[in-house]
């Protein structure tokens, strides 16, 4: 009987080990992220000016589903075009997103490089880079109604 749970239960504990040794328990893809949590990620990626927005209107936000890199096989994608932190990159960007101001394309836009130059610092060639650019630039607009899209976290 102890085999046969450890055989069951094992993969479960070497996965939830793994998970808190590469994302240091950050946030794992699906995960719900209530207001609470997303600021605390914030002052831990150092996201000032959007932990200073969150606890000015705390109110104003609802919860939201992290997706990784929205769109994309994050696992396939960070091995295949050689950018290993591509989930913890994500999370980064998608909480600018979350809270982005509506209206402010300069803060989108802002959000959108720094999310290309830490793709391409972490080893992504210019090519896929540029590439992924565009598919956050374009995509991540209000006008296609996604669950990604700039500001969705406001209620």
């Amino acid at each position: 009987a102890l085999f046969c749970f450890c055989l069951e239960f094992c993969p479960f504990i070497f996965s939830l080990a793994a998970f808190f040794t590469v994302n240091r328990g950050l946030a794992a893809t699906g995960q719900a992220l209530p207001t609470d949590q997303a600021l605390e990620l914030c002052k831990h990626f150092k996201i000032n000016y959007l932990v200073k927005r969150i606890n000015k209107n705390r109110d104003d936000y609802k919860s939201w589903k992290f997706d990784g890199a929205s769109m994309l096989p994050d696992k396939i994608i960070a091995k295949r075009c050689n950018i290993p932190n591509l989930t913890k990159i994500a999370l980064q960007h998608d909480l600018k997103y979350a809270y982005g101001e509506p209206g402010n394309k300069e803060e989108k836009l802002k959000a959108d490089l720094e999310f290309a130059l830490a793709v391409l610092e972490d080893g992504a060639s210019a090519e896929i880079t540029k590439i992924m650019f565009a598919a956050v630039d374009v995509c991540g607009d209000g006008f296609l109604k996604t669950s990604f899209s700039w500001g969705f976290a406001r209620k």
